[in-house]
């Protein structure tokens, strides 16, 4: 649990997901799945805002293409 709170990320993504604390209070070995569910985790987001990014600039371009 120092770990954990010791990074404000993970911490987070334990507040989210609190079926993980149960795992971890049990077991400290399941802190090595958790790194791995959070990091996967932190992947998806980031590949979504960059999606999101993406079509958003797509967006702006079709409506100045409309404007001219």
């Amino acid at each position: 649990m120092y770990k954990i709170k010791s990074d404000k990320k993970q911490y987070e993504y334990l507040r989210k997901n609190s079926y993980w604390y149960k795992y971890l209070n049990r077991n400290p070995n399941y802190y090595k799945d958790f790194l791995d569910a959070y990091k996967k985790n932190n992947r998806a987001e980031t590949t979504n805002k960059v999606s999101n990014t993406i079509n958003n600039i797509g967006m702006v371009t079709n409506i100045l293409k409309v404007i001219e």
